[in-house]
């Protein structure tokens, strides 16, 4: 199981895995109520899925090179696929307003699309190598992303533009994401070492060792208080973000 994204009323969680499987799952029995398999899905491999506004809709992403949007109780795509180019999308992100998405390829890129008409508005270009991960600011004005170039880009959405670059200094970008209150930005790398930025100034705020392999995910507590993080090494762990030790 590659991903899963909990439903806006959070009584359904969908999943995507290797199998190419796409699975909505009922989270107060543990049952699947339905599934996305077959001819009709993308191959190969499902990267990422997010659920759309109203709650009816989920997109999925592709090393396809694509984004589909399906309708849950249907099970059936909505439109065409939608493409630009055929680079590999690893992730997808929604902002808070569910008007737009962003995408990140193997081709270095952030595309960023809008969801009426599922079409790309502007592609960002300035990461030399695949972009990994991308997360949107609280009011939706900044996206920042993380590359295997061991880059950090914050973008501004209106204008297209870089206005911070952080060399991480320690290798590729595994997994990125900004606080709850968006002043500071979490970067994991392949290494196992977790960075903390501040989102103004890219200054280095903290350097948590811990893990030994790859930072796969990172997640903030809703207050702020605690960054948890998940690992190639087959460990979770949970840092104190006044201290930054390991809790």
């Amino acid at each position: 199981v590659n991903t899963i994204a909990f439903s806006p009323d959070g009584k359904k969680v969908v999943s995507v895995s290797n199998d190419d499987v796409v699975r909505l799952w009922d989270i107060d029995t543990g049952k699947v109520i339905t599934k996305w398999t077959g001819r009709h899905m993308h191959w190969p491999l499902v990267t990422d899925v997010i659920h759309l506004p109203g709650g009816q809709r989920i997109m999925t992403s592709s090393r396809d090179g694509s984004l589909r949007v399906w309708n849950l109780e249907s099970g059936k795509q909505i439109g065409e696929d939608w493409r630009d180019g055929e680079s590999e999308v690893l992730s997808v992100a929604l902002s808070l307003d569910g008007e737009k998405v962003v995408s990140v390829c193997v081709d270095d890129s952030v595309r960023l699309w809008d969801v009426d008409t599922g079409k790309v508005i502007t592609k960002w270009t300035g990461h030399t190598s695949s972009v990994t991960s991308v997360c949107w600011n609280r009011d939706g004005g900044r996206v920042v992303s993380g590359s295997y170039d061991g880059t950090a880009r914050v973008w501004d959405v209106e204008s297209g533009e870089t206005i911070l670059a952080i060399k991480t200094g320690t290798g590729p970008v595994s997994r990125i994401i900004y606080s709850p209150d968006t002043m500071m930005i979490a970067t994991g790398v392949d290494a196992g070492f977790i960075k903390i930025w501040d989102s103004k100034t890219g200054r280095r705020v903290a350097n948590l060792r811990g893990h030994t392999q790859e930072v796969s995910c990172l997640a903030w507590t809703p207050d702020g208080k605690m960054l948890i993080s998940g690992s190639w090494d087959a460990s979770i762990r949970t840092w104190n973000t006044t201290t930054w030790e390991q809790i």
